[in-house]
C-alpha cells in the first residue's frame, strides 16, 4: 500500500523557496552589528547623564564624595593600621576639614586685613577697564554702546535682579544640604567603601562579578590618580603664577592665584579663562610689558604641564587623547554646565580605564596584557543567510 503524503496540497510540489544564497557583505554586517549596539549604550549614557543633571543636589555630592575619598583613601589606609576603620575614616575626614578651612581662613584674614587696599586696587581696575573701554568702537561711551546697553538693561530689570537675590537663600538652603551630604558620603566611603562595593557587585550574575569587580578597581585607582595628580599641579600654577604675580606688582595677588588653583582642575578652560583673566588686571594695573611678562609664564606653565608635569606626576594613570578631553569637556560642559566641565575628564579616563580591563586589554595595574592586541582571525567575507527548505 502506496504511503500518502502528510501535506496533500503540496504534494508533488516544490516549496517556494528564498534565493539560493542570500549574501550580506561583510563590511556591512559589521556596521549593522556595531550600529545598534552604539545606539543603546548611547542612549542609555544619555539618559544616566540625563537624569543625574537633573538632581545636582544629590549628583553633585556623590560625585565630590568620590573625589573626596579618592583623594583621602591612602592616607586612611595607613591609619587603619593602627585604627579602628570608623576612626580612622574620621579622623582623615577631620583634618582634610582642618587643612581646607585653615587655608579658607588664611584667605580670608588676608582680605579682611587688606580690604580697604584691596578695594583701592579692584576700583582702579574697573576705572583702567573702563577706560580702556571707552576707546572701543562700539564697547563704552555711549547710550547705544555695551556699557550703556548693560546699563539701561540693570536700570530696566531693576525687579527681577532683586527677586533673583531674594531666590539665593534657596540655592544657599541647597550648598548648606550638598555639603552635609558629600561630608557624610565621604565618612561613610572612606569607613566601608569596599563592602559598599562588594554589595553592588553580587547584584550582578555570577559569572560577570569578577570583571566588574577588576573593572571598579581599575577605575577608582584612575580617578585617584587625577584627583592627587591634578591637586599637586594646581598647587604648582597657584605658587608660580601667585609669586609672578606679587613680583610684577599686580593687584589681588592672594584672590587671583586662588583662582588658578581652582582654574587648574578644569582642563584646558580653567587654565584659559583664569590665566587671561590674571592677565588682563596686570596690563590695567601695571602695564603691557609686565603683562607680556605674565603671559609667558601661563605658556611656560602649560608647556611644563602637558611635557613634565603630568608625566613626572601622573605618569600612566590618565591617558587620554587630546580629541577625548576635548569631546568631554564640550559634552560635559553643555550638559551640566561648569560641575560637568570639571567631571568629565576624570569620569572619561575611569571609564577608559575600567572598558580596557574589561576587554582584556589591560590588567589591574593598568599594565598592557602580552597578546591582547594581537590579530583576530578574518571571518568570512560575507554573511550566508540560511536558504529555506521545502518539505
Amino acid at each position: 500500500m502506496t504511503a500518502q503524503p502528510r501535506h496533500p496540497r503540496i504534494a508533488g510540489q516544490r516549496t517556494a523557496a528564498a534565493p539560493e544564497t542570500l549574501a550580506v557583505p561583510r563590511p556591512l554586517a559589521i556596521a549593522a552589528a556595531w550600529s545598534w549596539r552604539l545606539l543603546v549604550v548611547g542612549a542609555l549614557a544619555y539618559l544616566v547623564v540625563t537624569f543625574l543633571a537633573g538632581i545636582p543636589v544629590v549628583s553633585v555630592p556623590i560625585f565630590l564624595a568620590l573625589l573626596l575619598s579618592a583623594l583621602l583613601h591612602r592616607p586612611a589606609a595607613l591609619l587603619r593600621r593602627v585604627l579602628p576603620d570608623w576612626l580612622a575614616a574620621l579622623t582623615v575626614l577631620i583634618g582634610a576639614a582642618v587643612v581646607i578651612g585653615g587655608i579658607g581662613y588664611f584667605v580670608t584674614f588676608r582680605v579682611q586685613s587688606n580690604a580697604a587696599t584691596l578695594a583701592d586696587q579692584a576700583q582702579h581696575v574697573v576705572d583702567q577697564l573702563r577706560r580702556l573701554a571707552e576707546h572701543i568702537p562700539g564697547v563704552g561711551g555711549g547710550s547705544g554702546d555695551l556699557l550703556g546697553t548693560i546699563q539701561d538693561w540693570v536700570k530696566s530689570h531693576s525687579a527681577t535682579l532683586v527677586s533673583g537675590a531674594l531666590a539665593a537663600g534657596r540655592v544657599l538652603a541647597e550648598l548648606v544640604t550638598g555639603l552635609v551630604l558629600t561630608v557624610f558620603l565621604t565618612l561613610f566611603f572612606l569607613m566601608d567603601g569596599e563592602r559598599e562595593w562588594q554589595w553592588v557587585v553580587r547584584l550582578l550574575p555570577a559569572r560577570a562579578r569578577p570583571v566588574v569587580n577588576g573593572a571598579g578597581h581599575r577605575a577608582f585607582s584612575v580617578l585617584s590618580g587625577w584627583i592627587w595628580g591634578t591637586a599637586i599641579i594646581a598647587v604648582i600654577h597657584a605658587v608660580v603664577i601667585g609669586v609672578t604675580l606679587w613680583l610684577l606688582g599686580t593687584p589681588l595677588v592672594i584672590v587671583l592665584a586662588v583662582l588658578v588653583f581652582i582654574g587648574s582642575f578644569i582642563p584646558i578652560i580653567g587654565a584659559f579663562v583664569f590665566g587671561g583673566l590674571s592677565v588682563l588686571v596686570t596690563l590695567v594695573a601695571v602695564g603691557l610689558w609686565p603683562a607680556v611678562i605674565l603671559l609667558g609664564v601661563l605658556l611656560a606653565e602649560n608647556l611644563l604641564e602637558g611635557h613634565v608635569y603630568q608625566p613626572l606626576i601622573m605618569g600612566r594613570t590618565v591617558r587620554l587623547h587630546p580629541v577625548i578631553i576635548l569631546v568631554a569637556l564640550t559634552v560635559g560642559g553643555v550638559l551640566a554646565g561648569i560641575m560637568g566641565a570639571i567631571a568629565a575628564i576624570p569620569v572619561a579616563a575611569a571609564v577608559s580605564a575600567a572598558v580596557k580591563y574589561a576587554s582584556g586589554a589591560e590588567d589591574i595595574d593598568g599594565n598592557a596584557v602580552p597578546g591582547a592586541g594581537r590579530p583576530v582571525p578574518e571571518p568570512p567575507r560575507a554573511v550566508q543567510l540560511p536558504r529555506a527548505r521545502g518539505r
